[in-house]
């Protein structure tokens, strides 16, 4: 799935939706109506699929605070890091109540700023990941933080005349500022480096759907205007049911939200698994690179004697000493897909590399996962880890304990049991969301994952 045969099967859906209400003479305007009902589709989708796994947009919103923790307020930031979680939280339940709020009829005004604040919201984290590689400076963080603010605060005007006009001229004033930073140089210190931008995936659709930051930051801005025309003529909006049917339906889907988030989180694994290392996958597999990158590379030479500088290929390389070399271009040709699977590495406690070992036992094995043993569940680990895995030792089934941060005394106490091993703690967190968890692998592919709750 890309984000463009998305927006056309919510295109299509809300065209249609569209069409039966201005049919039925429900309708004040056909475009007023197919924004509302798109809007409202598509953020019940976003929702929904973050839904299932509300740990891995935690996990996202928490590289976001670390990324603002260095460009200042470090306490600030770090302090929200502690609260990644109930924020992704209220976050997708937002997104799900909000967007079928806007379809159903209920306090739609309300809904629609709501919306209006999720997208801005949006726009300035997809904004500050794809524009980071500018090399942005402090001013071109703060201003569009104000004016993004003060265009959400119009949206509470309640003349509609006045609501209309002010969010006109404040996104009139944002994309004065967008032109002034493009045109000049009191934004960006350097040009544009993929390796500077400070998230390189926003998370927007968990890992359902993974979308470059240049694509989710021109989304944003295509949503957000959306919305702007919503929030204006949102006293034109249209409803399914009556006020109090419709909101009443709204708090039932308030409720059911909350309990999926929290049952998705807490309680037991991903209904549905988007990752790589969902259940029948071959690991050893998505570590493949799909399509190298291509890239052709031109060499600067400076004559020696006369002082010219001259571009070669790689295949006219000059070869004698009259010639010595500068510098070195890079036209990429084609960028290639990389390994779904691209940062796994284990390694034993002398720092050998056991990678290769591990996805390719003949035999079933057992990976205890504890990406970070602060964060590990004891009492599971105690009650339920090691009695297990003295039961498949004894019957010479391997059982691996694999932990990213760790501690002397963690090692030994599970090292008497499990063979210990080393790896980097973002792709423990990504196989499965527990902590302990448990996944049972042959040759690489994966066999079964159990939360250590319904071990």
């Amino acid at each position: 799935m890309t984000i463009q045969k998305l927006f056309i099967i919510i295109a299509i859906l809300s065209t249609v939706i569209s069409y039966y209400r201005k049919h039925k003479n429900t309708s004040d305007g056909f475009l007023l109506n197919f924004c509302q009902y798109f809007l409202g589709l598509l953020f019940i989708f976003s929702g929904f699929v973050k839904a299932i796994d509300p740990l891995g947009t935690s996990y996202k919103m928490h590289d976001y605070f670390e990324s603002f923790a260095r460009d200042g307020m470090p306490a600030l930031w770090e302090q929200m890091g502690q609260f990644s979680v109930p924020i992704a939280i209220i976050m997708i339940v937002a997104e799900i109540v909000l967007g079928f709020a806007i379809i159903i009829g209920c306090r739609m005004r309300l809904a629609a700023i709501g919306l209006l604040f999720i997208n801005i919201f949006f726009l300035y984290l997809t904004g500050y990941s794809y524009l980071s590689g500018y090399c942005l400076t402090k001013q071109a963080i703060l201003v569009p933080a104000i004016l993004l603010s003060i265009l959400f605060l119009t949206a509470f005007v309640k003349n509609n005349k006045k609501r209309w006009q002010g969010l006109t001229l404040m996104t009139l004033l944002v994309l004065m500022y967008f032109l002034y930073c493009k045109m000049g140089s009191a934004c960006a210190t350097c040009a544009f480096e993929k390796t500077k931008m400070k998230v390189t995936d926003c998370g927007c659709f968990g890992d359902f759907m993974k979308l470059k930051p240049w694509e989710t930051f021109y989304k944003d801005i295509f949503l957000t205007i959306m919305t702007l025309y919503v929030v204006a003529f949102s006293h034109k909006l249209t409803h399914w049911l009556e006020a109090k049917k419709a909101c009443l339906l709204t708090y039932v889907v308030l409720g059911l939200s909350i309990f999926f988030c929290l049952y998705s989180t807490y309680w037991g694994e991903p209904v549905v698994d988007f990752r790589h290392y969902a259940v029948g996958n071959d690991i050893n597999e998505k570590m493949k690179e799909i399509r190298p990158r291509k890239a052709d590379f031109i060499f600067i030479y400076k004559n020696n004697a006369s002082g010219e500088q001259k571009e070669f290929g790689m295949n006219n390389l000059p070869t004698d000493t009259t010639w010595s070399f500068v510098d070195r271009k890079e036209t990429v040709i084609d960028e290639g897909e990389p390994a779904p699977i691209n940062n796994l590495r284990f390694e034993d406690l002398e720092h050998n590399d056991v990678t290769y070992s591990i996805l390719n036992e003949e035999a079933e094995s057992y990976w205890v996962v504890c990406y970070d043993v602060n964060k590990t569940n004891m009492t599971a680990f105690d009650e339920k880890i090691i009695p297990f895995a003295k039961e498949m030792r004894k019957k010479g089934v391997n059982v691996y304990c694999m932990v990213g941060t760790s501690t002397p005394e963690f090692d030994k106490k599970a090292g008497e049991h499990m063979d210990m091993v080393r790896a980097d703690g973002t792709p423990l967190k990504t196989m499965i969301r527990s902590n302990p968890g448990l996944i049972k692998v042959k040759k690489g592919i994966v066999l079964e994952k159990k939360h250590y709750r319904s071990l």
